[in-house]
């Protein structure tokens, strides 16, 4: 009786280190500031949005110099001017200051609008990347881990690091020091 038991604890310790062995999962993590920071599209996209964003504050300045122009001529000559002519120039500035804060709304949301344009070829590019080395490398999963703050991880083992394996990928040469 002692060698059954013996026995059925020797098979249940067999099968059950085998399942685990099955299901040992690999992990990689990467960082993905690391990798943008390091891909020659990143100097493309931030010089097109550095250039839209001077067009919209020259743009935005040409207003608030207009505004400024119409709002000192209504201090200086305001309390000399005709009413009908005041209250013009009264309503002007107040429409000035609503299409200023719309001006302002919209350019927010066009270099907004740009930077998704712009960043998408580059993530795609990223998680084609990912896949692949996930794939060659038998990993089970590839964790971000660059972000301070948001780490999703609290440990990482430098050797699991695939940012640079990421980058070759892409046919970009890692610097020498990560």
């Amino acid at each position: 009786m002692n060698k059954l038991k013996y026995f059925v604890v020797m098979v249940v310790i067999f099968v059950s280190s085998a399942a685990m062995a099955q299901t040992t999962q690999k992990i990689g993590h990467m960082d993905m500031q690391y990798v943008l920071s390091v891909m020659p599209e990143m100097k493309r996209v931030q010089s097109e949005l550095q250039t839209l964003q001077s067009q919209l504050e020259k743009q935005a300045a040409a207003k608030q110099k207009e505004f400024e122009e119409k709002y000192n001529r209504y201090v200086n000559e305001g309390p000399t001017m005709a009413e009908a002519v005041r209250m013009d120039l009264e309503k002007d500035l107040t429409d000035m200051q609503q299409n200023a804060q719309n001006f302002a709304a919209n350019a927010q949301k066009s270099l907004q609008k740009k930077e998704n344009e712009l960043m998408q070829p580059v993530y795609e590019k990223i998680g084609n990347a990912i896949n692949d080395v996930a794939k060659e490398g038998g990993y089970s999963y590839i964790i971000n881990a660059g972000v301070p703050g948001l780490d999703v991880l609290y440990y990482a083992d430098t050797t699991m690091d695939v940012s640079n394996a990421v980058l070759k990928k892409m046919g970009i040469e890692p610097p020498a020091a990560n």
